[in-house]
Formats: C-alpha cells, structure tokens, sequence
C-alpha cells in the first residue's frame, strides 16, 4: 500500500524538479533590458486642474444630476472653472483686492467694498478658506441662482462684465 503512494508521489516530485529548456529568444529578452536607457517622468501638467476641468460634470458622484450650466447662467463652463482657479489662487495667496474686484456689491452682510476689505480675516478664515481650496471643479453645485462653492458658502454668478460673487454665506 505504501508503494502505491510512493510511486506517484516520486513522479510528481520528479515533475516538479524539472526546468524548462532555455531557449535563445529568452537572453535576448534579458539583454535587451540592459540596455533600457532611463527616462525621466512626464512634466506635470501646467495647470494641475486640467483634469477637474475637462471631467464631465452632468452627473455627480453620488447619483444626481445637477442644473445645466446654461439654466445657472453660464454659458462658458470651462472658462467660469478657470476663473475659480484664479480665485482659489487669490485666496490662498490673500490677494484680498483681487478678490473684492470680483463681488457684486452690495453683499448682505457687506454693503461697500471697504467694509469687506476690514472684515476680510473674519470672512476668509482657516473654514471658508478650507472650503474654496478643496472645492473640486467638476462637482460644482448650481441652480438658476448661480454656482456655489461648498455648501452655499459663497455664490458666483455670469455677468456681463464677469464672474462675480453674489453671496457669501458665513
């Protein structure tokens, strides 16, 4: 009985230990690879929102399906995503009369441009500047109202003179 198991078990064994014949196509595929010449990795791209600006952005991630560009007021989505890359830089930056040049006066809150510019550190503080710097391009919420970034915390709108900031909810 024991030679039964033995038998198969030494043939297997002996499958097993066998290598394949070398073949002279395989060294050519080694000697190739020594003679790879590095190269280096591609430039990153000159705006690093590219990809957020050209995404489709008619459907979002979580199902829904947001207003048309053109029923908010748009009529340039991509060009109203590269001004938001602009503002994303003002902000970050602190370019605190970039920023002012780009709100439709009067504000709620702030009624003249100079009272915005005193309260400035109070409205863009570490939150609202957390919100603009992680508003992704390609998930911009917009209704016939205009486009908000975050959750309602600041509203852009189309005018003929430009993009400009109709709302800013703190």
């Amino acid at each position: 009985m024991t030679y039964r198991l033995l038998i198969p078990a030494l043939l297997l064994a002996a499958a097993c230990n066998t290598a394949p014949e070398k073949k002279s196509e395989d060294s050519t595929i080694v000697d190739g690879a020594q003679t790879l010449v590095p190269v280096a990795p591609p430039p990153p791209p000159a705006n690093p929102y590219e990809a957020e600006i050209a995404a489709q952005d008619t459907l979002f991630d979580d199902g829904s399906k947001p207003t048309s560009w053109a029923d908010a007021g748009f009529d340039q989505p991509a060009e109203f995503k590269q001004f938001l890359v602009s503002f994303k830089n003002w902000v970050k930056a602190d370019q605190v009369d970039s920023i002012t040049a780009h709100i439709r006066f009067p504000l709620k809150k702030y009624k003249t441009a100079d009272a915005f510019r005193q309260q400035y550190n109070k409205i863009f503080d570490a939150s609202l500047k957390a919100v603009v710097d992680t508003q992704r391009l390609d998930r911009i919420f917009r209704n016939y109202q205009g486009a908000m970034l975050g959750n309602g915390e600041i509203w852009f709108s189309s005018f003929p003179e430009g993009y400009r900031i109709i709302a800013i909810n703190k």
